[in-house]
């Protein structure tokens, strides 16, 4: 009898590493959409202490601005599809979310001689 996808994804490291990389490309993309606002928010704060006043800024979105929370956004959604990705294939497999999936993988491999 043939094992089915589900089964071979659950005894081989297939399903494990893909959870892993996954959620890697997760922390990935939330780091590099909070860093274009994060740097923007800490320059004007720095602006705002060196001159000891509120610094100017213009009410209206200029072009870079616009870049910003386009990628911001493109990033953003980036992160959560990876990350749904990472629990649907969890929840599939093994049936728990990817990060007890993932320790409990962990203890699972420290247990055994899978080689």
């Amino acid at each position: 009898m043939r094992p089915s996808l589900h089964e071979i994804l659950a005894d081989k490291h297939i399903a494990a590493v893909a959870i892993a990389v996954l959620l890697l490309g997760t922390l990935d993309g939330t780091f590099r959409a909070l860093w274009g606002p994060l740097s923007s928010l800490a320059g004007f704060l720095f602006t705002a202490v060196a001159i000891l006043d509120i610094p100017y800024f213009s009410p209206a979105l200029t072009r870079a601005d616009r870049l910003l929370v386009v990628s911001t956004l493109l990033y953003l959604s980036g992160a959560v599809i990876s990350f749904s990705a990472a629990w649907l294939l969890s929840r599939w497999v093994f049936g728990v979310g990817p990060l007890r999936s993932l320790s409990a993988y962990r203890a699972r491999l420290t247990r055994g001689s899978h080689v």
